[in-house]
């Protein structure tokens, strides 16, 4: 049974050292300034992340203005998930175009762009074949007249590494 243990037994179990003891063992080894970053280097990604957001503030924030243009399609599939792992992946090989998922049922379609002709976006099909996504074709769609700038995603990454716990 598991509940009939004596009071001899339980007290073997109990830990031998308090919580002081254990951070103690832990904090006498621990050096914070292996984890300090430079204030240059963080004045510098700050400065880059108040830029962006400086930037997104000049977009006007009227509704967007939809016209007849041309996409490029590259994916048509019933796949959810290959559909989001193609758009993310066209979303870091092409930074500042737009990425869209469309879903017509049972379908999901991944667009690229916002094109008004026809042969800006035959230039974008030319360099997504240049990337190996061989299936991409142009398709008419309505797009956005003036999409805004894709702003960068911005990460702060230490200058020091933590050192290793298995010293």
């Amino acid at each position: 049974m598991w509940g009939c243990k004596s009071s001899e037994t339980s007290e073997k179990i109990q830990p031998k050292s308090s919580f002081k003891e254990f951070l103690t063992k832990y904090e006498s080894n621990f050096d914070p300034t292996e984890f300090d970053m430079s204030i240059d280097s963080v004045r510098k990604e700050l400065k880059l992340q108040h830029d962006a957001m400086d930037a997104s503030k000049l977009v006007s924030i009227a509704a967007p203005e939809t016209i007849p243009g041309f996409r490029v399609q590259v994916l048509f599939t019933p796949d959810i998930e290959e559909a989001n792992q193609i758009r993310d992946s066209l979303a870091i090989l092409l930074p500042q175009e737009w990425t869209y998922t469309v879903y017509d049922a049972p379908y999901y379609k991944i667009r690229v762009g916002n094109y008004v002709d026809r042969t800006a976006a035959n230039q974008m099909v030319n360099k997504l074949v240049g990337f190996g996504y061989q299936d991409a074709w142009i398709v008419p769609d309505k797009v956005i007249k003036n999409p805004p700038q894709r702003l960068p995603d911005i990460e702060i990454v230490p200058d020091k590494q933590p050192p290793n716990p298995q010293r």
